[in-house]
């Protein structure tokens, strides 16, 4: 998911609560509002465009740093080991990339049932936490000597995210009266 500042994070927590807070008064309002909510929209429209910028940003992530260091280190491009590893770093982000926009489009399948909301729960943690550690793994074989410190934001950020649309995706009740 690139780098997460302090700001992504308040961010993600804010909308979290709104989330919480309508999903609560929605709740109260009576059985005839309970029952409106069904379909692809609310809170699963927010997810769907979230999954498509993640997508965009991980694709996006991957090529400029790969034109940095094509920039600042023209050296690497002629060493096999960086070759490789920028192979499979390509490889990873388009993966992640596609398993996000599955991830978006899967709400919106006409035809509603119980496997598609699995399947997605399943492609925010591959997309994400599974990914973000890959990535880490990988950068570590391949640049170890060159690393200082490591940037965990990625997989926190991801663990986070996954978390907590997975809650939502168990929990809510448009997913239930939609997809079950």
């Amino acid at each position: 998911m690139g780098t997460w500042s302090i700001w992504h994070f308040a961010i993600f927590i804010i909308v979290a609560v709104l989330a919480a807070l309508t999903g609560r008064s929605a709740t109260n309002i009576g059985d005839n509002a309970v029952a409106s909510l069904k379909g692809y929209g609310g809170w699963l429209v927010v997810f769907s465009a979230f999954l498509l910028f993640w997508a965009a940003q991980e694709l996006g992530e991957f090529y400029r740093v790969k034109s940095q260091l094509q920039t600042l280190i023209p050296s690497a491009m002629n060493d096999p080991t960086y070759m490789t590893y920028l192979a499979y770093a390509k490889e990873l982000a388009w993966l992640e990339a596609l398993v996000l926009v599955a991830c978006a489009i899967l709400p919106m399948i006409k035809r509603y049932t119980a496997w598609a909301v699995k399947a997605i729960i399943a492609g925010l943690w591959l997309a994400g936490p599974v990914a973000a550690a890959t990535e880490l793994a990988m950068a570590d074989s391949y640049f170890s000597d060159y690393i200082v410190e490591h940037d965990y934001s990625a997989l926190a950020a991801t663990i986070l995210f996954a978390t907590t649309w997975t809650c939502y995706l168990l929990m809510s009740r448009r997913v239930r009266q939609t997809y079950h």
